[in-house]
């Protein structure tokens, strides 16, 4: 009896030993993990470059803290990167890690840079958008195909209770800003519970709606900006419109008072000189 506490305590020491050593060792494995993840899923799933400075995890706050965090922009757009942050920080269930479904509580973006263009009636973030369905679109084919493997290895999935997107600094470049790069004001983002109804999903589908979202705010802003600049552009014209009329007023004016002019300077040369003939006549009597 008493050898086989024994060996019960050894195998708890063991355990305990062991859960230990993975949770102090996160912080230094998670952050090779989570580069090399973006930088070869994040081409595939979006078809532009995803790279991570460094990676953080807090096992026992749950926290996980993702720096210098940079997506490219798509082929035949400038070279900036498309959304730039120099922090994410990110909640989450810790234990969720080791099942298939990694529960977010929460994914804040704190001030990010985003480069939005706009080029033959398509923006950047159409093109990566589309990116991103053709590779759901791509990865749900697929699943048929591969479904006896799927079954014993079903893939991970992803539930995120809220994602916010705060004091973003947007540059717009399009035909109507002449190529040149505008400030505009993009309102805070938030999405919530992706996933959640369904019981998880894809980290590209979840990926893909918070791109809407996005891209649905930028839009707004820059239909704001159009709209400025129509407003802009008619009050130019009703200027320039009111400018010519009080030109063409005023030449009016001026051309009435020189024709009034000659006509009484007319009426009295000829007064003068029917005056200086009366004269003559007098001096013949």
């Amino acid at each position: 009896m008493k050898k086989l506490v024994k060996v019960i305590l050894g195998v708890l020491v063991v355990l305990v030993v062991l859960v230990l050593v993975v949770v102090l060792t996160l912080p230094f494995t998670i952050n090779p993990i989570v580069k090399a993840a973006a930088s070869t899923g994040g081409p595939k799933a979006l078809g532009v470059t995803v790279s991570v400075g460094n990676v953080a995890l807090s096992p026992l706050a749950g926290r996980l803290t993702i720096s210098q965090l940079s997506v490219g922009n798509p082929k035949g757009y400038s070279d900036k990167p498309a959304f730039a942050v120099e922090k994410v920080d990110v909640e989450l269930d810790i234990y969720s890690l080791m099942s298939d479904t990694i529960l977010v509580r929460k994914i804040l973006v704190d001030a990010p840079a985003i480069s939005y263009e706009t080029k033959e009636g398509a923006s950047n973030f159409d093109t990566i958008q589309a990116n991103a369905k053709k590779s759901s679109d791509e990865e749900m084919a697929q699943k048929p195909a591969d479904k006896k493997s799927d079954e014993k290895k079903p893939g991970k999935k992803v539930i995120i209770e809220l994602f916010t997107l705060n004091n973003a600094q947007v540059s717009y470049v399009s035909v109507l800003t002449l190529g040149k790069a505008v400030a505009l004001p993009l309102p805070s983002v938030t999405v919530t519970d992706i996933g959640k109804a369904s019981g998880g999903t894809s980290f590209v589908e979840a990926i893909t709606q918070i791109i809407n979202e996005i891209t649905g705010s930028l839009g707004q802003a820059v239909k704001a900006v159009a709209g400025q600049s129509a407003d802009a552009l008619k009050g130019a014209a009703g200027a320039a419109a009111d400018t010519a009329k009080g030109a063409a007023d005023t030449a009016a004016d001026a051309a009435k008072s020189v024709t009034g002019t000659a006509a009484d300077a007319t009426k009295g040369a000829t007064d003068a000189a029917a005056g200086a003939a009366k004269s003559v006549k007098d001096i013949f009597k």
